[in-house]
């Protein structure tokens, strides 16, 4: 992977670039006129630098780039389950897998303290940058993504450092083995995203840290609901499910 920039090159477009080049360690190729299938078949994916936008574009057409829709359906709708497991009271919530953030612009946007993590340098460079600068025409929901205060750092070492009982709720929604093939907006994170299954040693110290529960989502053919001890909540002919574990003085200590 290489980073480049549109075809309108500016100087600041270009000075971005180059610190973005530095900070992931990747080579600065200049677009010098070149089609960006002319670049992908000599240096492979991507980071394409805009004036609007940061994404990675892939040979197949399919592209990773930050855009809220999923999280703004959601707001639009009359209910959204993580938001009803989390509850109407204010909450601190560390969401340990950030990805394309809609969890955490949800629940942010319901008027809870948000921080996400992300371990993959590409996926927290592009979403927490846009957390910052996208525009959606809303001000409420521009508010509730610069709120989010991310971090890009493994969850399991994250929680190591952290207090006990030091944040309300720990949500998780880990990519599991099940892929939803039909999730278009998926295809672009699936070569990025980190796959590493849950672990004991992972929700002993969700258990330290959290001090009322620890929310998961996963795919409803998934038995980690049951393997780890969470709560099932079943959501009829829906691909995903919920579950909890909740949390008192004892559990967490």
């Amino acid at each position: 992977m290489i980073i480049s920039t549109s075809s309108r090159l500016t100087t600041a477009l270009e000075k971005q670039a180059l610190e973005l080049a530095a900070t992931l360690n990747l080579e600065y190729i200049p677009r010098k006129k070149r089609s960006l299938a002319q670049l992908q078949e000599i240096h492979g994916p991507v980071l394409l630098v805009t004036q609007e936008r940061l994404s990675i574009e892939y040979h197949n057409g399919h592209s990773f780039v930050f855009h809220p829709d999923t999280a703004m359906l959601r707001m639009k709708a009359p209910r959204d389950p993580l938001i009803e497991m989390v509850g109407s009271e204010k909450m601190s919530v560390l969401d340990t897998t950030m990805g394309l953030a809609s969890d955490a612009i949800v629940l942010s946007y319901a008027g809870h303290e948000v921080t996400a993590l992300e371990s993959q340098p590409l996926i927290h460079t592009i979403v927490a940058r846009s957390l910052q600068t996208f525009e959606t025409g809303h001000p409420a929901i521009n508010q509730a993504m610069r709120r989010i205060r991310t971090h890009c750092i493994d969850s399991l070492s994250f929680l190591k450092n952290q207090s006990d009982h030091s944040v309300d709720i720990i949500y998780c929604d880990p990519m599991f083995s099940e892929n939803i093939t039909e999730s278009e907006n998926l295809s672009g994170l699936k070569p990025l995203a980190n796959y590493k299954k849950l672990s004991i040693e992972f929700l002993t110290e969700c258990k330290r840290v959290a001090r009322k529960k620890i929310i998961l989502k996963a795919h409803f053919r998934d038995t980690v609901f049951e393997d780890f001890g969470f709560v099932r909540y079943v959501r009829p002919y829906q691909k995903f499910h919920y579950g909890e574990i909740m949390l008192g003085e004892e559990d967490a200590s």
